[in-house]
């Protein structure tokens, strides 16, 4: 059954993965995947199933706040991908104080051949138009600041999630992805001023 084999290959992905992140180390299955059936009730698409597989490995689980490491499944749209998606809002104005105060850290990060290469630049969504209030308006990270989110994708053809080492390729990439999620954990642990300069 598909969703036997998914929830496998999950199972198989959490356990290597608490071995590269050390954060990681109780997730359940069900606590990083999502249910495969549709709700069907208010919509003309009565389609019982959804038609794509994904799973979230984060220290708190897939609605917890940490950086993710994430694969998704879906015939000519599969990725690998990491970094902070749609963060809470309280979440986001620590990470954007977090990325003030140490960009010079993000940059090299980001600027490292081996992530260039895997992801080219960070994703940040719909971005602001201008630097949040509280910051200086002429702040030298002033597009990490306006970023909603700081994500990563690695794209990847259907061929490649069909081989039979794929745990271990989806384990080479979050390899590289890891020094960002570290970088954007980090947050947590930031007691920030009220102005960032």
């Amino acid at each position: 059954m598909v969703r036997d084999d998914f929830h496998d290959f999950a199972r198989k992905l959490i356990e290597k993965t608490s071995k590269l992140d050390k954060n990681i180390w109780t997730l359940a299955v069900k606590d990083a995947t999502f249910r495969f059936n549709r709700d069907i009730r208010f919509t003309k698409d009565k389609s019982p199933y959804k038609g794509n597989f994904w799973v979230i490995i984060c220290e708190e689980g897939k609605h917890g706040n940490a950086a993710w490491y994430y694969v998704h499944i879906e015939p000519g749209k599969c990725f690998i991908g990491g970094g902070m998606y749609m963060p809470a809002a309280p979440v986001l104005q620590r990470v954007r104080m977090y990325i003030a105060k140490n960009y010079k850290q993000l940059e090299k990060i980001v600027s490292v051949p081996a992530f260039k290469k895997m992801f080219g630049p960070l994703i940040g969504g719909d971005e602001l138009k201008k630097i949040p209030r509280w910051f200086d308006q002429n702040h030298k990270a002033g597009r990490l600041l306006k970023m909603k989110w700081r994500f990563t994708e690695h794209m990847l053809s259907d061929k490649e999630v069909l081989q039979d080492d794929f745990v271990n390729y989806c384990i080479s990439v979050f390899k590289i992805m890891k020094p960002l999620n570290d970088f954007l954990n980090k947050w947590a642990l930031y007691v920030p001023n009220t102005i960032v300069d």
